[in-house]
């Protein structure tokens, strides 16, 4: 099936570009999520009118994208403190929705957490990377460093187990 993307489509292609993809992945995912519409003589003939139009605001994007990779590279890390064991293991975890609000707190952009991509789950005390992709070609990097508010000993009393065995008699 011929389609002509509405929005840029990760893995796929951007916006206004005409590709041939399968059936069902058209009908049940690009054309409920308005991402893009069937290529008819009219979507064709429309999208040569406004290739320019979709052009510019792609390259004004891409440009805003810049600036904000830029401004998040000028913070240099994000920084966390959390509840954590004398392990080091935090009490919970802090999500890509935490860094999200984080990021939106500093910058003033909101930035989706599905942009936000982690080396590796936080779930203990010390530093990671985050990856955040703005757009399709433009990617950023950002130290997350977490430590510990408070130690917590990890007050976990093991008790004996007794075991009784009785005897059939």
């Amino acid at each position: 099936m011929e389609i002509i993307l509405k929005k840029d489509v990760q893995n796929l292609g951007e916006a206004g570009d005409m590709l041939q993809v399968k059936d069902g992945y058209a009908r049940n995912y690009l054309f409920p999520n308005n991402l893009a519409e069937l290529a008819t003589k009219g979507a064709v003939k429309n999208r040569e009118q406004n290739l320019a139009r979709i052009k510019a605001k792609q390259e004004k994007m891409h440009n805003e994208a810049l600036e904000l990779a830029k401004r998040i590279e000028e913070l240099g890390k994000l920084e966390f403190s959390a509840k954590a064991g004398e392990s080091g293991k935090l009490f919970g975890t802090i999500t890509t929705k935490k860094l999200a609000e984080e990021l939106f707190e500093k910058l003033g952009t909101e930035i989706d957490k599905k942009e936000l991509t982690l080396n590796a789950p936080i779930n203990k005390v010390g530093e990671y990377e985050l990856t955040i992709k703005l757009t399709s070609k433009v990617k950023t990097q950002l130290a997350v460093v977490v430590t510990a508010s408070e130690i917590l000993a990890d007050k976990i009393e093991e008790e004996p187990e007794e075991k009784e065995t009785e005897t059939e008699e």
